[in-house]
């Protein structure tokens, strides 16, 4: 399934990621809380999506979470699962993320536009905030075409973007260029457009919804201050409930607009041999 060489990737992306997970905390921006939060969230939604489909080969985007974070998702989403592997562009990413879970997952090294995998290889692919980090629309679409690639007929993709209607996110993106940032932040698609680019790779969209709704930014720099100035009780206190407060925020009609994320849900149409 999954094969040994690569083809020739962007060596530009990897060193971007290399140099980020060889900080001393690559994951400072999430406080904690948030990470929790963060994983509570993606993990009801996927299991809602999943629901019903075969989920024996389970395959995912980015090992960031799961290296770094607590808000790892592969660790414990999938237990059934017989084989259950993730990818990062970033060696370092992948390496750590097998040593805190490696009874649990498997881990490559390769570039989410030329996947070092076989065609028709996984049921269910979860890719969270991966394919929004590309400079280049082409470069987005061309993951696109591998994961639709890789993905077994009957099989589901599950994806994550930056939400591109949220007021925040055009000045976070700005930002993101600068020495200080976190990570940088790239072309993104808004749900309609991201329902059309998986139709024009054979995909058939099934479900969207928009997910964690703290004011991002804002949030990691009053998260930060909390903490600083509160004991830890405390600050723990005044995060939860800002975090409950924002997510009421999921329930008003304008939940398109104050997400920080938007994820839909895609099939690939069974062969005729599978029917």
């Amino acid at each position: 399934m999954i094969e040994r060489g690569q083809r020739s990737g962007s060596n530009l992306n990897q060193r971007v990621w290399e140099r980020l997970s060889g900080r001393q905390k690559p994951s400072w921006y999430l406080d904690p809380i948030t990470a929790r939060q963060k994983r509570e969230t993606h993990s009801h939604i996927m299991r809602k999506w999943a629901q019903g489909m075969p989920a024996e080969r389970i395959f995912k985007t980015d090992l960031f979470e799961e290296a770094f974070g607590e808000d790892s998702l592969l660790d414990s989403l999938f237990p059934e699962a017989g084989l259950v592997c993730g990818m990062d562009a970033a060696h370092s990413a992948s390496k750590i993320a097998l040593q805190r879970h490696g009874r649990k997952i498997q881990a490559l090294t390769c570039d989410v536009r030329d996947l070092a995998v076989r065609d028709s290889s996984f049921d269910i692919i979860l890719s969270t905030s991966t394919l929004d980090h590309f400079d280049r629309r082409a470069d987005f679409l061309r993951a696109l075409v591998e994961l639709a690639r890789i993905l077994k007929p009957g099989g589901l993709l599950i994806i994550t973007l930056d939400n591109p209607w949220n007021p925040l996110y055009y000045p976070l993106r700005w930002l993101s260029g600068g020495k200080k940032a976190p990570f940088p932040l790239g072309y993104t698609a808004s749900a309609r457009q991201l329902e059309i680019d998986l139709a024009a790779v054979g995909l058939q969209p099934q479900k969207r919804d928009w997910l964690i709704h703290n004011p991002r930014g804002v949030s990691t720099l009053l998260f930060l201050a909390l903490r600083k100035a509160l004991p830890p009780r405390a600050a723990d206190a005044g995060i939860r409930l800002v975090l409950a407060a924002c997510e009421q925020l999921s329930r008003l009609p304008t939940r398109a607009l104050t997400a920080c994320f938007t994820a839909v849900a895609a099939t690939k149409p069974s062969s005729p041999s599978s029917r």
